[in-house]
């Protein structure tokens, strides 16, 4: 058992070749390396996230910055690839696989009650399980019990609280979500911030399980 490990919110950066994705700054990142949501994040990485929906939903960047923005507000339903990921002190990392969502992320709370580990996409392909009182996170093996990789243990305790500790920092991504917004002259930041909570399910209560 690797000690200390923590859980992230995260979302995939888009894949791009230098076309302009929206009207907006974004920040350089390497196409599929991973964004992590929390309240340091920089204006420019919110505005990558931003390109990020707006091209994995198939809205059109046409426009100005509030064209674009209004297109996300009308949306019926947003998606991002993504999910959560495990960090240890030691570098040790187990992160959401192909076709795995942000908007997914309340199953590793569906987890505490019901014992069935939250999709986390493939190749490779994560999975949880409980073993002798501990949530163990295995890096492969979801989807083929021949290849598990390694895996990472929190008392369950630690991983609730962990939970929590990504539920908090969704919320503050939400503030971070208006301030930007309020950056680049987009008149109703809220709206834009609440479609965004809307669709992850970020401010609804949990069981206390």
């Amino acid at each position: 058992m690797i000690a200390n490990p923590c859980l992230q919110a995260i979302v995939e950066a888009p894949s791009y070749k230098g076309e302009q994705l929206c009207p907006w700054t974004v920040a350089d990142y390497k196409p599929f390396s991973r964004i992590q949501l929390y309240s340091e994040m920089t204006d420019w990485e919110v505005g990558l996230i931003f390109a990020q929906l707006v091209d994995y939903n198939s809205l059109h960047n046409e426009g100005n910055a509030n064209d674009v923005l209004y297109r996300v507000i009308e949306s019926k339903k947003l998606i991002l690839p993504g999910g959560l990921q495990v960090r240890s002190t030691a570098d040790k990392l187990i992160y959401p696989s192909c076709c795995c969502g942000l908007e997914e992320w309340r199953e590793w709370l569906d987890f505490l009650a019901t014992g069935r580990s939250p999709w986390l996409g493939h190749d490779p392909s994560p999975w949880i399980e409980m073993v002798n009182g501990f949530v163990r996170v295995w890096s492969d093996g979801g989807m083929d019990s021949k290849g598990r990789g390694f895996h990472l243990d929190f008392e369950q305790s630690t991983f609730k609280t962990e939970l929590r500790k990504v539920q908090h920092d969704l919320s503050t991504f939400l503030i971070k979500i208006e301030d930007w917004a309020n950056g680049i002259g987009f008149p109703e930041p809220n709206k834009l911030s609440s479609k965004f909570d809307e669709c992850f399910a970020i401010s609804h209560k949990w069981s206390k399980k």
